[in-house]
């Protein structure tokens, strides 16, 4: 039986509707039984090829223009290519994982992406061949995406599934913060030995996710809200995917992707822009990846306790106010901005995986994910060009800090009003 208590009301769960003692007892025992999962969930999307692929292209900017001649212009494509690749390969992912579980996709995934970058380590100057190589790695690798291990944490976790989800996505930033700081200098000064050294570290992973990771278990899923919504599975997710809710939070995450995806890419260029040095410009920016590891987690606990798409809309609100800061007080703001933005992006991808959970059938979680994520993939990838156009062609950055604002803020209107986590919203849309 699903409650009709309106799930926002004072503290009791937002999918029950049961009390905070009783919650809490049942959180302890899913995190006892469900540690392996989460565990390895949490390493899995760590070492993901989202993080790793995004975050040690840069690193290797200066060395393969020495080496190679390299221009930025030709390996900034490879982004490019890298996000096409996993939005058209998101919703295939989600079908495997919703037809074998994640832990074979998932190990094979982040053993490929490590033998991948033992591969690239030996590569020659030829940059077609190398990015024919690294295209076919980020293939390969997908199933090392969110869309795979938020699964597994969706699979064993209810009462506590947001805490767990930003568990398992915490790690990531960690992950972003580490990349620089132990393989930085080897990776600009003998990027070889630094692919190796990568590579080997994330085959390694890859065997320890393949033995924490269990047999998948959907059939163990209690959420009451689901139970009913089961039976609606047999024609697969296209009735799911005519329904108005699915196009409303489609267009919610497009939008708030292409309003905030571009800031932590620019916002140093931004300060510099204004005045700021380039030291304080970039610890400025840092201020986004320390708040957000805060973000994932904080903001699980919230979602286990209130209204998760609320807390999502009061973030974006905060997020929108920070650029409003910036737009109206200049770089004086930026460290808010900063700070604002991150916690709006520490809430992004697990938020997603809890609205897509509490509002579909289990068995169909990977696909609708799968097509969630790549609408993210989408908008992440165009907001920075977009942005960089609008601002060539106004002159200076304070347009496109105040289209940004309005479109997070239309995502947050459109968060805040989304319907509640009943059997009505799973069925009907």
């Amino acid at each position: 039986m699903v409650t009709t208590e309106p799930p926002e009301a004072g503290l009791s769960d937002p999918g029950t509707g049961r009390g905070v003692n009783t919650g809490q007892a049942d959180r302890r025992t899913e995190f006892r039984r469900g540690w392996r999962s989460l565990a390895a969930a949490t390493l899995g999307t760590g070492v993901g090829v989202t993080v790793i692929s995004t975050y040690t292209g840069g690193l290797v900017v200066n060395a393969f223009g020495a080496e190679f001649g390299w221009t930025r212009s030709q390996l900034s494509s490879l982004q490019l290519v890298g996000s096409v690749v996993l939005i058209m390969t998101a919703p295939v992912v989600g079908w495997m994982v919703d037809r074998w579980g994640v832990r074979w996709p998932g190990g094979i995934a982040l053993a490929a992406l490590g033998g991948g970058y033992l591969l690239l380590s030996t590569s020659g100057s030829s940059f077609l061949t190398y990015a024919t190589l690294y295209t076919v790695v980020v293939v390969l690798a997908s199933p090392s995406t969110p869309v795979s291990f938020t699964r597994a944490v969706n699979e064993r976790f209810d009462r506590a599934r947001g805490a767990a989800l930003g568990i398992s996505l915490t790690f990531a930033g960690v992950v972003v913060f580490l990349i620089p700081a132990v393989l930085g200098t080897v990776l600009a000064s003998d990027w070889r030995t630094g692919y190796r050294l990568l590579g080997g570290a994330i085959v390694g992973c890859a065997v320890v996710v393949v033995l924490l990771m269990p047999r998948s278990s959907t059939g163990s899923r209690t959420s009451t809200q689901e139970q009913p919504a089961q039976q609606t599975t047999r024609n697969g997710i296209l009735p799911f995917v005519r329904r108005p809710l699915f196009l409303r939070l489609s267009a919610t995450y497009l939008v708030l992707t292409l309003g905030i995806g571009w800031i932590p890419l620019l916002l140093v260029a931004l300060l510099r822009d204004g005045g700021v040095s380039a030291g304080a410009a970039a610890q400025t920016a840092s201020l986004i990846g320390l708040t957000l590891i805060g973000a994932r987690f904080g903001v699980g606990m919230l979602v286990d306790r209130f209204f998760a798409p609320r807390v999502g809309a009061l973030l974006l609100v905060a997020a929108a106010a920070g650029l409003v800061a910036l737009w109206l007080g200049g770089p004086a703001f930026g460290a808010a901005a900063a700070v604002s933005v991150g916690l709006a992006l520490g809430a992004e991808v697990d938020l997603l995986g809890n609205l897509t959970s509490r509002y579909y059938p289990a068995a169909l979680y990977g696909r609708l994910f799968g097509l969630f994520y790549a609408v993210m993939v989408l908008g992440l990838g165009v907001s920075p060009v977009l942005i960089t156009a609008l601002r060539d062609a106004t002159g200076s950055y304070n347009l496109p800090i105040a289209v940004s604002a309005g479109l997070i803020l239309l995502a947050a209107v459109s968060l805040a009003t989304a319907p509640r986590f009943d059997t009505e919203a799973v069925v009907h849309g």
